[in-house]
This record gives C-alpha cells, structure tokens and sequence, in this order.
C-alpha cells in the first residue's frame, strides 16, 4: 500500500483497475442520460424521400427556369395532397400540386413555393415572386444517410440523440449498466437526518450528499449505512452484503489517525488489497482506496467539504469510467473575482462559482472554504485547483477549474 500519494498516483491507482461495466438494452423513455454502449448508426436515410418543407405548391424545372412567365401564367393544379398521401404522378411543365410540410412531393419537382407566395384562382395558381432552383425542399439524406455512424460507444444519450433513435424506429437503447454504489458512514456519533442529535452526536448530512453526487454521474445507491462500531459482526456481515450488491463501496469518517485509522482497519478485516493511503490534497488528505472482491471501496474524510472534494476527484472517475465515459473532469482556465489568502502547502482545491460570459470564463471563490463547513456546497459548480505551494490568489488571477456541476 502506498501511503501519501499525489492527486494523479491516486486516480491512476483506481482507473488503472477499472473497465466499463456489462451492457443492457432499456426502453428510450427513460434512456436520458444513460451512455451508449455501442456505435449508433443509421438503419435508413433521413428524410427517405425527397420531402417539402413548406406547405405551398410544387413546381416542374421548366417553370422554375422561366420565372418572367409567373405573373401572367398560372399553373394548372393537378393533385391537392394531403398528409401521409403519396403523389400519384409526376408534374409535367405548367402544372403544379398542393405539398405540405415534410410530405413527399411528386417526381419532377424542382422547387416549392409557400402557399402565401402564391394565389389559387379555381384550378390555376399563380405565384407572386421568383422562386429559385431547390427551394423549400428536403433532399433524401440531407439529415442523416444510410450507414452514417451518428454516435459512438460512450455517449451520453441526450434529448436530441434520442429523438434520432426514436425517428430511425428503434424503442430501445444499448447502454452501459448503472454503477451500483453503497455508502456507509462510520463513527458512533453520527446519527440519521431525522433524529435529534445528543450530546456529542451529529447527523449525517455526508451520506445524503454522497447519495445525490452519484444520482448526478449516474450511479444508483443500494444502501446508505451508518455504522456505530457497537456490533463489529453485525457491521461486517453489513459492510458484506453492501460489497456483494455494488459496483463500488464509498465509506465515509474513520480515515484520520486521530480516529485510530478506523476505515482502514476494518477494509483489512474485510481482506481489502489497499492501493493508497492519503493523498497529498486539501481538503481531503485523508482519503484512501482499496479493492474488494475485485470492486473498488474509496475511503474519504468525515468532514463534509473534504468529503466532496475527495468524490469530485476519486470517486466521481471511477463511476464514469465504469460507464464508458472519459473518467477525468473538464479543466479550464478562468480569472478569480475574489481573494484567497492562504498559500503553499499541497494541492488545494477551493468550491467556487464560475460562468462563461463575453470575455471568457470568470469563477468566484465561494464563502466557507474550511473543510468542515457545508457553505461553499451550495452553489458550488467548480473546484478551483492551485497548485502545490501556491501562493495567495490575488482578484484578476488566471486559475485552473476543474468543471464539477454543469447543472449550476
């Protein structure tokens, strides 16, 4: 077991040990978000057929190349179609048909013009203004052709992608399966949200913020447990079941040697293979990982900020890369608005505020950056990343963001 590693020896430890988990087909409606487990490609053209897209009045080349001849000659109006009808026949020159919008249109068109570009006299149209070759049509193809790839393995099915799918006639998605994640919180003094501490005690606000952070990158919770330490057997038969029903086991507290390194002494009980303990990072040095029936268990700080920070950069990987997704978050550069005071030391990560307007990204450090509040949580949609021995950041400084929330 390595102990104290860096930021990058941590994540490359885990994803060095994970692959995309097994696929399943799922019905669209409730794909959305879900990631691709295979190339999605086109089973036929889009439109199928040369198609309108206008309500309006079909024309023959012939009459499209002598636009003079509109004001004083009408076209004969052979076909008034409907939608779903198919033309019966193909135009002739001076004659036209009534298209509507992404319906066929007969053989020969060569344009279409709006209907209120054009006056109907009984059977005779006459059209107000000249209409150029390949107006208001839909050529066959022109959105998506036949063995056209449209999206590859590991794609995030967006309302967009979805709506293609469900236009190529499919009903159903080939996904990668959602991780399965428990969370267990250790210490006899952590109690539920809805009990009223007693002295000494405090609720668990990590487990629920933990639970929301993977419904976020795609994970499904099978359990958030607190563990009191009261029953060792009963908590590890626990911790047992936990492990056999998930893809991943996050546990939460018991990782400083003030707490007697607790975390780490019942994972070996479990017979966990360590890969690290401690990571030079704050917050959140006291994180750590290990490998459990060839599931990964990650080990992070009671302290709700710490705790976030040690997700956003071990965990949150690990799930996307057990989805197929680049596992690593965006990084950017912004300017500070605000002052941080503090330097040096390890790699800090800060919460903060960023928005993307007319002269680039601009980021706010957000109030309450000590590892033990929950106020730089809200709001948060970045972590501001300063370097080991970094010095105090200074309103107009360049700084790396790492993107964490695009939701904010």
């Amino acid at each position: 077991m390595q102990v104290k590693v860096s930021l990058e020896e941590a994540q490359e430890f885990l994803l060095g040990l994970i692959t995309p988990l097994g696929d399943e087909f799922i019905d669209l409606a409730g794909s959305f978000g879900r990631v691709l487990a295979t190339d999605v490609v086109a089973t036929q053209s889009l439109p199928p057929c040369i198609q309108s897209a206008v309500d309006g009045y079909a024309l023959h080349g012939e009459d499209v190349e002598r636009p003079e001849a509109y004001p004083t000659r009408g076209l004969a109006l052979r076909q008034r179609l409907k939608a779903g009808e198919i033309p019966e026949q193909g135009l002739a020159a001076g004659e036209t048909a009534r298209v509507v919008t992404g319906g066929p249109v007969p053989d020969f068109t060569a344009a279409v013009v709006a209907e209120e570009q054009a006056q109907l006299h009984g059977n005779q149209v006459f059209i107000n203004n000249i209409v150029a070759p390949g107006s208001n049509l839909k050529a066959a193809g022109e959105d998506f052709q036949n063995g056209e790839v449209i999206a590859r393995s590991g794609t995030p099915l967006t309302p967009g992608l979805i709506g293609v799918l469900a236009a190529m006639g499919q009903s159903r998605a080939q996904v990668y399966r959602q991780p399965k994640v428990a969370v267990v919180s250790f210490g006899g003094e952590i109690v539920s949200p809805q009990e009223t501490p007693g002295p000494g005690q405090t609720r668990d606000c990590n487990g629920p913020l933990l639970a929301a952070l993977v419904a976020r990158d795609g994970g499904r919770i099978t359990g958030v447990e607190i563990l009191t330490d009261a029953d060792r057997r009963a908590d590890q038969l626990r911790l047992q079941n936990l492990i056999s029903q998930s893809d991943l086991l996050l546990t939460i507290g018991g990782t400083a040697k003030e707490a007697g390194d607790q975390a780490l002494f019942i994972l070996r009980e479990l017979g966990a293979r360590m890969l690290f303990w401690g990571v030079r990072i704050k917050p959140g040095s006291h994180s750590g990982a290990g490998i459990i029936d060839d599931k990964p268990v990650i080990s992070l700080s009671g302290n709700p900020a710490a705790c976030s920070v040690g997700y956003e950069l071990l965990a949150a990987p690990v799930l996307r890369n057990l989805q197929g997704l680049r596992p690593l978050p965006l990084r950017l550069t912004a300017i500070c608005t605000n002052s941080f005071p503090k330097g040096g030391g390890s790699s800090r990560f800060l919460r903060g505020y960023a928005i993307c307007g007319q002269d680039g990204w601009r980021v706010a450090i957000l109030p309450g950056q000590k590892s033990s509040m929950l106020r730089s949580l809200v709001g948060s949609n970045v972590l501001i990343e300063l370097p080991e021995g970094h010095a105090p950041v200074e309103p107009g400084a360049r700084v790396t963001v790492l993107l964490t929330n695009p939701v904010i």
